[in-house]
């Protein structure tokens, strides 16, 4: 990179998660593999351990924003494990507030291109919905064109994205608009896509209860298994037995 790094990078962060690692047994690190259904080497480190290594820094962890994002840009792509691209993810959220909105929102979808775990992929969601809060005209067409995107992770990123958590949101987006996008997902035969589907509905629903509840009372019988539960998650037990007595008359027909 020319920015005259003793040690690069890349090899700085997996050397720190390496030594961090020690003492894990294959056997923890193969079952966390299991679970996050990750494309790459993995350690094995919990989230919180992640976290920790994170917020106590690199040693080029106070280097200018833009320099920042040049780094840790270049580890998450050649990150060699799973723990080593989250770095970047988690060291994301120190820095992208100092970075300009057109900086940023290029960086996220850069990242956005090479994810391979759904770990990943909610690790850069909470910055796509902050995205589309704050200049959701330019946000917008990325999305859409997520939504029916080849990559799976993107199409489950345009939905996600949406609200996140809609505890984090100051405004959230349009509620049509964002069940037009979670209708074109509906039937789409990916996992995750489906996991996408439950959580972005469920967070609708935090967001906009009567109108999403309207809507899963309509599309009560399309709605994937996969998604189902956790698109009523926060709903009451009256309006689950409403909802579950609609699906079941549809779907037995």
């Amino acid at each position: 990179m020319g920015k005259g790094f003793i040690v690069s990078p890349v090899a700085e962060v997996e050397r720190v998660l390496k030594r961090a690692a020690t003492g894990i047994p294959k056997a923890k690190a193969k079952e966390r593999a299991f679970f996050m259904k990750v494309q790459m080497p993995l350690l094995g480190l919990t989230v919180p351990q992640q976290r920790k290594l994170a917020k106590r820094g690199y040693s080029f962890s106070d280097a200018p924003v833009l320099e920042l994002a040049e780094v840790w840009t270049e580890i998450w792509h050649s990150a060699e494990t799973h723990e080593g691209k989250m770095q970047a993810g988690l060291a994301l959220e120190q820095f992208a507030p100092a970075l300009e909105f057109d900086a940023r929102w290029a960086l996220v979808q850069d990242w956005c291109s090479t994810l391979n775990c759904w770990d990943q992929s909610d690790t850069l969601s909470a910055h796509v919905a902050r995205a589309l809060e704050e200049k959701p005209k330019m946000v917008w067409p990325v999305m859409q064109a997520w939504n029916n995107d080849a990559d799976s992770w993107k199409r489950r990123q345009s939905v996600v994205g949406l609200f996140f958590y809609t505890r984090f949101r100051v405004k959230c987006p349009p509620v049509a608009r964002s069940l037009k996008l979670i209708t074109a997902l509906l039937g789409d035969k990916d996992y995750y896509v489906q996991k996408g589907v439950g959580w972005a509905l469920r967070e609708a629903y935090n967001a906009y209860p009567e109108q999403t509840f309207r809507y899963l009372k309509k599309h009560a019988g399309a709605i994937h298994p996969d998604a189902f539960s956790a698109a009523m998650e926060k709903m009451s037990v009256e309006e689950k037995a409403e909802i579950k007595k609609i699906r079941k008359s549809v779907r037995g027909r």
